[in-house]
């Protein structure tokens, strides 16, 4: 069964597309990592409500620093999360281009453009707000969407252009015979993509894909009925693993009336052990199926560290340790990749599931408290139950039980997964070697 399986994944890899997002999302790594890294300092180091600004006592840094401080990491983090889209659609249609001996520069300045055309927002007084676009699909939120895009773009670029060979292409007459064969195909994309924007910008569709995730983020952690918080999340983990989902880990209710009503009891009797809502979705996935952020990656990064050495995907795992640490995981999810990766599918959507079901079980039979009070962002994940029980030490044992259950249920994935890393590997020396360089 095992082999059969490490097996289909390995011809899944001989279809276009998935090789062109194979490829797409290595080279988004490096990116991706800087905006992750970005964004976790800004969060956990440099905000008042930040771990480490208040572990560390930071507060004595100049406000006037500090916000210039806070400006830089927000502006890398934008400029690379942000608009990830970009980079996205230029690396998948160049791939996609170049795979067909096409020009893959060309079809990526072609992707940039259609993308750019379907997330502008037309508004009403365009002097106003001249450059206003819809940032779900520039920035990670649609990843699955934009590399569709840019194969696609790739695709039209095969259909459409001659072949090109040979090195000396950036000679001038070369280039202007690039640059007419890349008119028809140019042309086409914006009139599709403009036709498309229309119909984002005077339908409701775009909204409705929009507010899908955020409406299964206030039934997962908001809900009082255990099913539903379970269902609602399964629908979250399966967005972030189709690369749908926010390209960090979505906040944390903490201003609900069910999570209020806890915090208070909390308060007022000095104990979390009796609270009215001990099953709340919030508290619950918070606590226990948040090691590491979506997916309990964590928990892989630990399996891979002890299971992989000399890999790539084990230097994935040393570099990106330090933000899945603090709960910031989609350099994580890019890089070894975990999106549309059938490994990790069961582990990433389930394990969450069963260590929520495990520890209401816990609280059902009084073994463990619920955890009513809020914790600072970037709390480490198996710190936050200690912390949201006022420091329960039954808690933090049952916590770091439930994390080395997970890295024990991961390494069985791991294992396939470094095999089916060196099978593909030994396949693409062959195409490698046959690929024009950059």
């Amino acid at each position: 069964m095992r082999k059969q399986l490490i097996n289909k994944v390995v011809e899944l890899h001989r279809y276009s597309f998935i090789r062109i997002t194979r490829q797409t999302l290595i080279m988004l790594f490096p990116i991706v990592f800087i905006g992750t890294m970005a964004k976790m300092l800004l969060k956990t180091v440099f905000k008042p409500d930040g771990f480490i600004f208040n572990i560390a006592f930071l507060d004595v840094i100049p406000q006037s620093v500090l916000r210039i401080i806070q400006f830089i990491l927000g502006s890398i983090s934008q400029l690379t999360l942000g608009v990830l889209g970009i980079y996205t659609v230029y690396m998948a249609a160049k791939f996609t281009a170049k795979l067909y001996h096409r020009d893959g520069k060309f079809a990526g300045i072609t992707g940039i453009l259609a993308l750019l055309l379907m997330a502008y927002r037309y508004g009403k007084t365009p002097a106003t707000y001249p450059l206003n676009f819809y940032q779900r699909l520039l920035g990670g939120n649609g990843l699955l969407i934009v590399l569709v895009l840019g194969y696609a773009i790739g695709q039209l670029y095969r259909w459409l252009t001659p072949p090109k060979y040979g090195n000396n292409t950036n000679s001038f007459p070369s280039l202007q015979e690039r640059a007419f064969s890349s008119m028809l195909p140019i042309l086409i994309v914006t009139v599709i993509s403009v036709v498309i924007a229309m119909l984002l910008n005077s339908s409701t569709i775009y909204h409705a894909w929009a507010t899908s995730y955020s409406s299964l983020v206030n039934v997962a952690q908001d809900h009082r009925q255990l099913w539903l918080t379970l269902l609602a999340s399964i629908g979250l983990e399966l967005m972030d693993w189709l690369g749908l989902g926010v390209p960090y880990n979505y906040t944390t209710l903490t201003a609900s009336e069910s999570f209020t009503a806890n915090l208070n009891y909390a308060l007022a009797h000095g104990t979390p052990w009796n609270v009215p809502y001990k099953y709340l979705g919030s508290s619950l996935y918070n606590s226990f199926a948040n090691f590491g952020g979506d997916g309990l990656i964590l928990a892989l990064i630990v399996a891979l560290l002890i299971t992989s050495n000399g890999t790539y995907m084990h230097r994935v795992a040393r570099w990106t340790a330090l933000p899945t640490l603090f709960n910031f995981n989609y350099a994580t999810m890019i890089g070894l990749p975990i999106v549309f990766n059938p490994l990790f599918l069961v582990p990433f959507i389930f394990l969450p599931i069963f260590n929520i079901l495990f520890a209401s079980l816990a609280i059902a039979v009084h073994l463990i408290p619920p955890t009513p009070y809020p914790v600072l962002q970037g709390t480490p994940g198996p710190l936050i139950s200690f912390l949201g029980t006022n420091g329960n030490w039954g808690v933090l044992i049952f916590s770091l039980v439930l994390l080395l259950i997970d890295i024990m249920a991961y390494i069985p994935f791991v294992k396939m997964a470094l095999q089916v890393e060196n099978r593909l590997n030994l396949q693409e020396q062959d195409v490698v070697s046959h690929e024009e360089n950059d």
